[in-house]
């Protein structure tokens, strides 16, 4: 059927006049008759009836002219939402995370994402820094955020967030904000921290924190993940040292000691695929650069 043809059908349909239909569509009346007449042919019915005054749609027109109403509109919406992704305004983000972005940068991001592009849906999937970086190169996710930066020719990144550690205590433990001096306090506890293999820069620079305080800590649970280790603090298996922004993670009965007096803090970039032109990808890229992040120290 031609879509050219279907519109002129529709025009007459709407003024029951051919002269007037003529008009607005900026066609000379005999080449418009002749249009709907092809129309007719090819359907092999009569769409309207005609004499010298009057112009009816015939039963077969009426329907025509409801179902074409219909299809021209969605021909609009598909006109329309491709031009949205194509400019990146509609589609699918696919974001990669450890534990604690949850709990700083991925809902402002997220807020800002649906303010500027509604119509743009998140896929979030928790996962290891390591992981991060395979699941970019392996086109399962668009943006990662990582705590770990390992020099990688087919990725690029760039830090946005910066916060200090805390000291993580089970909330029976006695020491407090109030007579918290230093780690050395501590250095005879019990500790729970990510296993060394799953994020060595990090790894080490939580033993240096303990080092500098003139002992290594004893660790005797390992975990990768932020909330299974908040747990095994709550539960006084051991302490911790984390992120601060953990602190907003839940109302686990543990105690968050900030780290003041240390000048090393824990870095959060975020990281994508170089050749990516995904326009989509792109917005969100611009939004998180337009973002100041709060509760944090933020890198611009």
């Amino acid at each position: 059927m031609d879509f050219r043809q279907l519109s002129y059908f529709l025009g007459v349909a709407s003024e029951l006049h051919f002269s007037k239909a003529s008009e607005k569509l900026f066609i000379a009346q005999p080449a418009l008759s002749r249009q709907v007449q092809q129309l007719e042919n090819k359907l092999g019915v009569l769409l309207f009836e005609r004499d010298k005054r009057n112009v009816k749609l015939t039963p077969a027109g009426e329907y025509l002219n409801n179902e074409a109403q219909k299809i021209l509109s969605q021909l609009d919406n598909i006109k329309h939402r491709t031009q949205l992704i194509h400019n990146g305004e509609e589609g699918e983000i696919r974001i990669g995370h450890p534990g604690s972005a949850i709990y700083s940068v991925i809902p402002p991001l997220l807020s800002a994402l649906k303010l500027f592009f509604p119509s743009i849906k998140a896929n979030l999937s928790e996962m290891l820094d390591s992981s991060v970086m395979d699941a970019l190169k392996n086109y399962e996710i668009d943006v990662g955020f990582i705590r770990e930066l390992h020099p990688d020719k087919y990725l690029t990144s760039k830090i946005i967030f910066r916060e200090p550690f805390a000291l993580i205590l089970p909330a029976c433990h006695p020491i407090n904000e109030d007579n918290f001096k230093s780690l050395a306090q501590v250095k005879n506890d019990n500790f729970i921290l990510p296993p060394n293999n799953s994020s060595s820069v990090y790894h080490d620079l939580l033993l240096r924190l303990c080092e500098r305080e003139g002992f290594l800590p004893n660790v005797v649970h390992e975990s990768n993940y932020g909330a299974t280790i908040l747990k095994l603090v709550e539960h006084n298996l051991g302490i911790s040292l984390m992120p601060i922004s953990y602190k907003h993670s839940s109302a686990m009965k543990v105690k968050f000691i900030e780290l003041k007096n240390i000048s090393e803090q824990t870095n959060l970039s975020i990281m994508w695929r170089k050749d990516d032109t995904n326009p989509v990808l792109q917005n969100f890229l611009k939004i998180a650069d337009s973002l100041s992040f709060s509760d944090s120290l933020p890198i611009k």
